[in-house]
């Protein structure tokens, strides 16, 4: 049974909502509370006695194609004991040169989800190729093949590096990961290259004739119960159900299982780490989305599934946009929302964290 706590302790229960988004719903039952209290803390999460602080991390900075501002907040327990903020971003504006920059924000889950999430936040920029990016945002290619191709094997690498490392306890711990390269040399000719393995999210605003923005996503959702996903894990003899409560009736998401054994119970498709799921066709491999950025794309939002767990990314997207560019007021906005929103529907609040990068499409002017 501990095991499957500490399986079960990074992902809630997300509701199937409306593209692009999750709908919110009517607040959760006793036994529902339950379950999720089970898979936001789990039985062994590092606490600490302060709630005063809530544990934030803040990151900023600028170059002439964009201004960025990051914001990490540590969720909490029913008694107001604060436990380790699982969750770490990556923000470089300049990776290499203004002309490449690499965010990423990455969700970990399990007695150990800290440490994983903070071995890929070390190890992942290290693994990509920088003087191939340089290369590459001076002379794009054709769908930005050598980046796909490079995420794609630095997100391999990295779990591969993870599984290797005996510090690191990732049997039954793991993170999401989704993040990328905002890369080129020239307004007009700059792309957005977006990784991602699990269910945080990645959205870009653009903006319409009205003045209004849409949102667009950047990352689809791995679900267990996506009906490509579902059929590789089942093909690898897993199971995908959700839990059940006393008289077997559905408890949240669908869930990974092993064939004959309530483990590990994970509410996502792919992940870095996570070994044991790995058996059963969970993998560490993203699903990579090109996006060519122009004066319509105003701004950039990743974000943990703390954020979407209760907003869809429009209404995220809407609350950026009021912030009329004030990145840190962006942020800062999400957060706390998303800390409301928790707050109201549950007993525990998840760890929170949102970037959001404005485009410059005129640098020098």
């Amino acid at each position: 049974m501990g095991g499957m706590v500490s399986a079960l302790k990074g992902k809630k229960g997300k509701k199937n909502g409306e593209a692009g988004g999750i709908q919110r719903t009517p607040s959760a039952t006793g036994a529902e509370r339950k379950a999720r209290r089970l898979s936001v803390t789990g039985a062994d999460s590092t606490i600490f006695p302060n709630e005063g602080d809530r544990g934030n991390t803040v990151e900023k900075g600028n170059n002439a194609f964009l201004s960025f501002s990051a914001l990490s907040s540590a969720g909490y327990e029913p008694d107001m004991v604060r436990k380790t903020n699982q969750d770490a971003f990556i923000a470089l504006s300049d990776f290499g040169s203004d002309k490449v920059s690499l965010f990423g924000v990455f969700d970990g889950h399990g007695a150990c989800g800290h440490l994983v999430s903070g071995f890929v936040v070390k190890q992942l920029p290290l693994l990509l190729n920088n003087q191939a990016l340089q290369d590459e945002a001076a002379s794009p290619s054709e769908g930005a093949a050598p980046v796909v191709a490079m995420l794609t094997k630095g997100f391999e690498e990295v779990n591969n590096n993870l599984e290797r490392d005996k510090a690191i306890d990732s049997s039954l711990s793991g993170t999401t990961a989704v993040g990328g390269v905002i890369i080129g040399d020239t307004a007009g000719l700059r792309r957005i290259v977006m990784a991602n393995a699990g269910d945080s999210r990645a959205v870009v605003a653009q903006t319409n004739p009205d003045g209004s923005c849409t949102a667009v996503d950047l990352s689809d959702d791995q679900k267990p119960d996506r009906p490509d996903e579902q059929a590789r894990i089942l093909q690898c003899g897993g199971r995908v159900q959700p839990l059940t409560d006393e008289d077997g009736n559905p408890i949240g998401p669908s869930r990974v299982w092993l064939p004959n054994m309530m483990l590990p119970g994970l509410a996502m498709s792919r992940s870095i780490g996570d070994d044991v799921a790995a058996c059963v066709g969970v993998c560490a491999t993203p699903e990579v989305l090109v996006h060519d950025l122009t004066p319509r794309d105003k701004f950039m939002v990743i974000a943990s599934d703390g954020v979407w767990e209760f907003l869809t990314s429009q209404q995220v997207v809407d609350m950026v946009e009021s912030c009329n560019g004030d990145a840190d007021a962006a942020c800062d906005k999400v957060v706390k929302r998303s800390l409301a929103e928790w707050r109201a529907e549950e007993e525990v609040v998840d760890d929170i964290t949102c970037l959001v990068v404005y485009f410059n499409h005129t640098p020098g002017a």
